[in-house]
């Protein structure tokens, strides 16, 4: 299904590309401000998860040759209304596939001065982690340059713009599971195993979290570039961070549970109890030696996760007969 979508919106890319290049041909004045009413288009482009699982930098996460060895992508479709030169309403759906993965801390894990430091606590929790999301959002769009239509910089086809707005999505925490054999075994659902007992009283960790809900509210904001093609198309780059309220995006957040505690929680279950039991720690496949003890850290539960997407765009403006206020 991901792949048909992908598919969906490149087709739709390469249509609105071929019809503003045939506008463009029939020679367009050089002033330019756009007009009025809706638009439609498209986006794709690279993906990112920022939360426990994977690097705590920027420069670590872009700059790590591990992380362009299996980069994800997200994309989607757009309905855009301006009512005004510089403001613009967005109604957009995504579909996407955030990846982040603790071997990316590999280097600066054989760096580390002591068994506490972040890199080696993330290197060594060994989780590789994938979130599938579906997004739908309203975003306001702000030109600077298009505020003060009569001056010259609103003419400019080059154009710099903001975005904010709200967004809901829904997501499914999945992570690799390789077995003590090392055979992989593909990616299991951790909201299903619950590994961090959410919701489950313990002696030693009596103020568990209720179980978070897959379908959440985010924040985006972004900033991005657009070139105006004649009247009819518009290609862009644009750069869009989500700010959630969950820490579960990667299905990590609080602390290592007592193994045993998942026997009691799936007692019909004695197979999806022993993969709980590995999941929440998989520090044995890189040291046999090394494990976790109840109550240590597994995550940061004070910092929620965020994602966020760096793209293309195109966008092609329905023609109308209405005539634009400012011409």
């Amino acid at each position: 299904m991901r792949k048909t979508f992908i598919r969906s919106i490149l087709t739709l890319g390469i249509s609105i590309a071929s019809l503003g290049v045939v506008n463009a041909q029939l020679g367009v004045p050089k002033e330019y401000i756009e007009p009025p009413g809706w638009s439609i288009g498209t986006s794709i482009g690279l993906s990112d998860l920022w939360g426990d699982v994977g690097t705590k930098s920027i420069i670590s996460h872009y700059a790590n040759d591990k992380y362009w060895s299996a980069p994800h992508f997200m994309g989607g479709l757009f309905a855009r209304y301006s009512s005004s030169p510089g403001f613009a309403v967005r109604f957009g759906v995504n579909y996407g596939s955030l990846y982040a993965n603790d071997n990316w801390n590999a280097s600066k894990a054989a760096s580390a001065s002591n068994t506490a430091d972040d890199a080696y606590q993330r290197y060594m929790r060994n989780l590789s982690v994938r979130t599938n999301i579906w997004e739908m959002s309203v975003m306001m769009e702000l030109t600077p340059k298009r505020l003060n239509f009569e001056s010259k910089g609103a003419k400019k086809r080059f154009q710099p713009y903001l975005l904010l707005g709200v967004a809901g999505f829904h997501f499914k925490p999945m992570a690799k599971y390789i077995d003590r054999d090392g055979h992989d075994r593909g990616y299991v659902n951790l909201y299903d195993l619950n590994v961090e007992a959410n919701g489950v009283s313990t002696d030693l960790y009596k103020d568990a979290k209720p179980k978070y809900s897959l379908w959440q509210v985010a924040v985006p904001a972004g900033l991005g570039v657009r070139w105006d093609i004649g009247r009819r198309l518009a290609l862009g780059v644009e750069w869009i961070y989500r700010l959630t309220f969950t820490d579960y995006l990667d299905g990590v957040s609080n602390k290592y549970v007592d193994p045993a505690l998942y026997a009691k929680m799936y007692p019909n279950d004695p197979n999806k109890a022993a993969l709980a039991a590995e999941m929440q720690d998989q520090s044995y496949l890189i040291d046999k030696s090394y494990k976790h003890k109840p109550g240590d850290n597994r995550g940061n539960a004070s910092n929620k996760d965020s994602y966020s997407s760096f793209g293309l765009t195109f966008i092609f403006k329905i023609p109308s007969k209405k005539m634009p206020w400012w011409y």
